[in-house]
């Protein structure tokens, strides 16, 4: 069953969907024969009346992310990310409840708690989870669900995203602006999506200079088995590389030290996310900033737009960054 929006409620009475809102929510201008005839049409429908009151006040957002592994260093990107929703969300008077879904709950369709006791009004997913598990999850929750960070095909829900594609594509762009033509791309494509989003838009920035993708240099940043960060250099070094995250990034630096080498002397380095773990802080990195207090504010906005029933489209929404120029790169002599 679809669930009841405020539209649906102000179809069925013929009125407008504002008149609707400034009655569900006490506001002023609706008489009171109105305000009751509209209070009993949402409950003939099935409407939330009390959900719906409670996020004038404020919402509690749940929050799901793939596992403990996404937090274990305290100050990792999704860490970041998962800050960002919190602070969105006290903006809106709302309060967030975190919990971590390992991968044998995710394998045997287990709900998470906070689904379960029903201790929220929307949920907020971060980062990747087995898509079979968020298609039965999307299809059986009751409420509202933004991805952030990945998407799902196929699902009712709101995605807020990187531009993968293009922001890797600008940073490849801009080795090339720099006289670079052996530029390798950094990233697993098989972990995820969102790396092999990057991946092409690596490739595309080659494919429109006229420069041959050399397939060993597409390099592999973590084992694919245990999601372990690690890093190979290859026999011929290319002069730059395009790293699809700053961690990987600060692998490429640290490969490069064990040799001897300098970043940008020997070899260029550009990353992607701008944020480093304070262990692994890199201060000259050129990268691009993934703007994750937006992608935090449009996802809490579209969360308690649903819960509202103010809102009944789903899309994906993509949000770009500019590049930050810091002291990876040189350039090359043509």
């Amino acid at each position: 069953m679809a669930e009841i929006r405020l539209k649906d409620i102000a179809n069925q009475i013929g009125i407008s969907t504002v008149t609707v809102s400034n009655a569900l929510s006490g506001k002023r201008g609706v008489s009171a024969k109105l305000r009751e005839h509209i209070e009993n049409v949402a409950m003939e429908l099935g409407y939330n009346l009390t959900r719906y009151r409670r996020s004038l006040q404020g919402a509690r957002i749940g929050v799901l992310t793939a596992g403990k592994a996404y937090f274990e260093m305290g100050n990792s990107f999704y860490w970041a990310l998962y800050q960002q929703v919190v602070n969105a969300a006290t903006t809106h008077e709302s309060v967030t409840l975190l919990e971590s879904v390992e991968e044998d709950r995710q394998k045997t369709n287990e709900l998470p708690r906070i689904l379960r006791n029903k201790a929220v009004d929307g949920l907020i997913v971060i980062g990747w989870m087995f898509e079979p598990y968020m298609q039965y999850l999307i299809s059986k929750v009751r409420i509202p669900v933004v991805l952030l960070d990945f998407h799902v095909r196929n699902s009712l829900c709101d995605t807020v995203m990187s531009c993968n594609y293009t922001g890797m594509y600008k940073m490849t762009r801009y080795l090339i602006d720099h006289g670079h033509r052996k530029i390798a791309f950094v990233g697993s494509t098989l972990a995820n999506e969102n790396i092999m989003d990057r991946y092409y838009g690596y490739k595309k920035a080659l494919t429109e200079s006229g420069i041959q993708e050399n397939r060993s240099w597409i390099l592999e940043d973590r084992n694919l088995m245990t999601g372990k960060m690690q890093f190979t250099l290859p026999e011929t070094l290319p002069t730059a590389f395009v790293c699809n995250c700053d961690l990987a990034a600060s692998y490429v630096y640290q490969a490069l030290e064990e040799k001897g080498l300098s970043v940008p002397e020997d070899a260029s380095i550009v990353g992607y996310d701008d944020y480093l773990p304070s262990s692994f802080v890199t201060s000259n990195l050129t990268t691009y900033h993934v703007d994750m207090k937006r992608m935090a504010e449009i996802s809490v906005e579209r969360l308690l737009g649903k819960i509202r029933g103010e809102e009944t489209v789903y899309g994906t929404r993509y949000i770009d960054g500019p590049i930050i120029v810091r002291n990876s790169v040189s350039s090359q002599s043509p």
